[in-house]
């Protein structure tokens, strides 16, 4: 039996409801693919994620959960702020009291040393048959070179289109909006073994910006034939819906503010998880009477508010394939969106309204889809039909599985490297083997 595992950090609050922690869209995505393959019997299944407050390691339905570097991330959360600049010279803040510094300042400083020795660590006690990773961000890097050294077999799972961006170059030190350094993305796509796409789009993109054939697997959700006939009449929906992080590069809630002040007369319901303090607060000062602000919703109650949604609204500036849209698909909630359309749905094959950019064009539809219930149930019901032949869970499932195992049958991209062989580089790229 295979081991495979899961490098997605934030996925832990998806397996233990006692965690309250935001997740999204790729969270969502692993955990799908992650209990699809436990429950076939036929992986051993195993996520390394964050530390929640959780024993280092734990299992829920089946799968294993490791905290990621637990040591190195324990010592260097109590060391690295000890480091004050001084006028004069920088120091060590001492703790006489803090006895664990003893054993702590070494190794954070062996880690740094030999990065290339200590940090594959990890990964060679655990030794599995090939690692996931979910997005493209500086964890992954490093996951990837860990692997990478030890001939560990890594997939970078594509998250949003800005995980492919063409200004990703090996000597860019600039970092994205997500602050992971443009070298370090650009690392992660040359150097994994294999990398999944959401869309036929982001597969152009991949080999025409880095000269990679990936492999194509849809976004997967829960969807069955007989959904439409639970789903609640219009006339009792009584919500405009929107869900995201408090950004203003990707989500941009303030675009969704500025749509409900636009229409007084209907109601707004926003569930906006705080990841940018400053943003979250400027929508809270602004918001008008008719918008609702929800900070974090548990996974298992956000159908209730899908339920509730008479039109849901998307107001980013890019994405993958979307895990809201999947929802809104299982629930029967049109969708208006402002820019994306993944895949072309909206546009070619009628599964919702685009407004091409534009606030007006957006209200008009947002107040189309809100009064015609024709309308919204055409709209509804194709996103409904679509999902079902295009992302329904048990065959994107079984193609993940699949591609899985020719990832692991397949010759390593590059040979490992002798572990005595630059010590000092953590990142050695596949074409310095």
């Amino acid at each position: 039996m295979n081991t495979i595992t899961f490098a997605c950090f934030h996925a832990y609050p998806l397996f233990d409801a006692a965690v309250k922690a935001p997740i999204g869209g790729m969270e969502t995505r692993a955990a799908l693919f992650g209990r699809g393959l436990a429950r076939s019997g036929c992986w051993r299944v195993r996520f390394v994620v964050n530390d929640f407050g959780q024993p280092k390691r734990t299992r829920h339905e089946g799968i294993d959960f490791d905290i990621y570097q637990p040591l190195h991330r324990q010592a260097s959360a109590n060391v690295n702020p000890r480091f004050a600049k001084r006028k004069w010279f920088p120091i060590l803040n001492m703790d006489r009291r803090d006895l664990a510094l003893l054993w702590q300042v070494p190794l954070v400083a062996l880690f740094r040393l030999f990065p290339a020795w200590f940090f594959p660590l990890y990964w060679r006690r655990r030794r599995p048959d090939a690692v996931c990773c979910f997005g493209n961000n500086g964890l992954t890097a490093q996951v990837i070179a860990d692997c990478r050294r030890l001939g560990i077999r890594s997939v970078l799972c594509i998250a949003s289109d800005d995980d492919i961006s063409a200004e990703y170059t090996a000597g860019d030190l600039g970092l994205n909006d997500y602050n992971t350094p443009k070298w370090m993305a650009h690392y992660a796509l040359e150097n994994a073994d294999q990398v999944f796409v959401q869309t036929e789009s982001q597969l152009r993109a991949l080999e025409s910006r880095f000269g990679r054939r990936g492999k194509l697997i849809r976004n997967p959700v829960d969807i069955s034939a007989d959904d439409p006939a639970r789903w609640p009449v219009r006339d009792r929906r009584d919500l405009v819906l929107w869900i995201g992080r408090s950004d203003t590069f990707h989500k941009r809630p303030l675009l969704f503010l500025e749509l409900a002040l636009r229409c007084p007369d209907l109601t707004f319901l926003m569930i906006l998880n705080k990841t940018h303090a400053d943003v979250f607060d400027a929508v809270q000062a602004e918001r008008p009477p008719n918008l609702t602000i929800i900070e974090r919703v548990p996974h298992r109650d956000i159908w209730d508010y899908y339920r509730r949604a008479r039109v849901f609204v998307s107001t980013s500036a890019y994405e993958g394939f979307p895990n809201t849209f999947l929802q809104c698909a299982v629930a029967g909630v049109p969708v208006a969106s402002l820019a994306v359309d993944p895949e072309d749905i909206l546009t070619r094959h009628g599964c919702g309204l685009l407004a091409d950019g534009s606030l007006e064009t957006l209200e008009r539809d947002v107040r189309a889809l809100w009064s015609d219930t024709a309308l919204a149930e055409r709209h509804a019901l194709t996103f409904h039909r679509f999902t079902l032949a295009h992302h329904g869970f048990q065959g994107q499932v079984e193609r993940f599985e699949s591609l899985m195992q020719e990832v692991i049958a397949a010759p390593l991209r590059a040979t490992p490297l002798p572990w005595w062989r630059r010590p000092f580089n953590r990142f050695v790229r596949r074409t310095e083997f």
